[in-house]
């Protein structure tokens, strides 16, 4: 008759060390937990505003008289310079003090009434009439433009020369809803909670 195999207790892990070295051991595997978990956030952090640095857009709009090309062309564009897109939601246009909320409004308070309606016919407009716009970094929109030809020349002149009296405002906002507000053509952006609308002084070409 066989007799039963009697195996012998594991010895406990550790068994032999004296307390204050399990106690050392414990504390420094719970420290290396806890700086593993401090340094897992930071990183997190650190990626986070890298993603968002990333997508900063940087809106810059103005007046001008010439393209790229050297054509004689009256236009207004906005231009993101950022690396983000850029939502525009607020474009104000001003003539001296007096805020205009369309390109007539805009030649009549530069021109006058009466020279304003010479142009009729003979300023061929282009415009962007979107109440907001969506401007991807590195990328421009046109707002409006009104091309010099011989048979306008004489009335774009006068225009032209009314234009250190123009002046925007503008307000546009990142993906992260991040925003900005511009009071002028050489302003620099101001970081705002948020951008508002005024429809009564809003420019929809």
């Amino acid at each position: 008759m066989e007799t039963p195999e009697i195996h012998p207790p594991h010895a406990r892990h550790g068994a032999g060390l004296p307390r204050w070295l399990e106690l050392l051991i414990a504390f420094s595997a719970l420290v290396t937990s806890i700086s593993s978990i401090f340094i897992a956030v930071h990183n997190g952090n650190v990626m986070e505003k890298l993603v968002e640095a990333n997508s900063i857009p940087y809106m810059q709009g103005g007046f001008s008289d010439v393209t790229l090309e050297g054509q004689q062309v009256l236009s207004l564009d906005l231009l993101n310079r950022g690396v983000g897109p850029a939502h525009e939601e607020s474009l104000r246009v001003r003539v001296g003090n007096r805020y205009v909320r369309s390109v007539p409004e805009f030649i009549s308070a530069a021109l006058g009434p009466e020279q304003a309606a010479r142009t009729q016919g003979l300023f061929k407009l282009m415009k962007n009439r979107v109440s907001t716009r969506f401007i991807p970094g590195g990328q421009s929109q046109l707002i409006f433009r009104i091309p010099r030809t011989a048979e306008n020349a004489q009335l774009w002149d006068l225009l032209d020369k009314d234009s250190t009296r123009w002046d925007i405002e503008y307000c546009y906002c990142s993906v992260f809803k991040d925003c900005w507000q511009v009071r002028g053509v050489w302003h620099e952006p101001e970081h705002i909670k948020q951008c508002r609308r005024d429809e009564t002084r809003e420019f929809l070409p």
